[in-house]
């Protein structure tokens, strides 16, 4: 393995973290068994490791609180172990702040979470819905929460260990629009509704993310199944193509995440 190569595929992490999980995957391989991590990485990173996994021929497996989650914690194993044979320390649960009074939101939960003393990467994705957030982390981190989180600012709470199988789906609103082309700055012209001038103005200010990866290549062709990422303006899936009209334009199906 190319060290070098590794480290290069992030310029912009901390070199810690990187280090981390480079050691990971040098004790998969010497140990030839599972390696745990126990933290939950975010899309840019474990997106890149998954595929550089792939090329040294090491399983990579991602436990996200859905399958659409962002931040994943992942598990090195060779290539002869399936998923059933591991056994991942995580624990899916629910912070049940339900009251008359008070409309919790996402902010409210992470902030009495995160003054517990917790690093943000300790926990996976939380998905609040109708003042209740779903959580993943490792046992050990839920047992911390599960002991000191009494309440969410003024509220009451009760944390109980859930089945990954009730946690609600994310919710999108769904749109169609027709683009010229699938070059990423006719793309954000489309789904932001903005001219191509100002759209190619964001790609080139970083503010574009095709992946969760900074793009600033305007005629970039972008996939279908891609996550688009406008700062300040949404996260949208290009979902499909549903087809191409007399003028010789593509009419697709958008999902923005709400």
């Amino acid at each position: 393995m190319n060290k070098n190569y590794f480290f290069n595929l992030f310029p912009k992490e901390d070199e810690f973290l990187i280090a981390s999980i480079w050691e990971d995957i040098c004790l998969c391989l010497d140990i030839d068994y599972p390696v745990y991590g126990n933290i939950f990485l975010p899309p840019q990173i474990w997106m890149k490791v998954r595929d550089f996994c792939n090329s040294i021929n090491i399983n990579i497996f991602c436990y996200g609180l859905t399958s659409e989650s962002e931040k994943k914690l992942v598990i090195f194993a060779p290539s002869h172990f399936k998923i059933e044979d591991l056994n991942p320390e995580i624990t899916f649960f629910k912070i049940d702040g339900s009251n008359k009074f008070k409309n919790l939101q996402h902010k409210d939960f992470l902030g009495s979470i995160m003054s517990l003393g917790l690093k943000r990467e300790a926990l996976g994705d939380i998905l609040v819905k109708n003042n209740i957030a779903y959580c993943i982390s490792s046992n050990d981190i839920f047992n911390i929460i599960k002991n000191n989180l009494n309440q969410i600012n003024t509220i009451p709470v009760k944390i109980d260990v859930t089945d990954s199988e009730i946690i609600p789906e994310l919710e999108f609103k769904e749109f169609t629009d027709t683009v010229v082309s699938f070059r990423l700055d006719s793309i954000i012209a489309s789904i932001s509704n903005l001219s191509r001038n100002i759209s190619v103005n964001l790609i080139e200010s970083g503010d574009v993310l095709v992946n969760y990866n900074v793009e600033k290549s305007k005629s970039k062709v972008i996939e279908i199944g891609s996550i688009i990422t406008i700062r300040k303006k949404g996260k949208f899936i290009i979902d499909r193509c549903l087809g191409e009209n007399k003028k010789g334009k593509f009419k697709i199906l958008i999902k923005q995440y709400i």
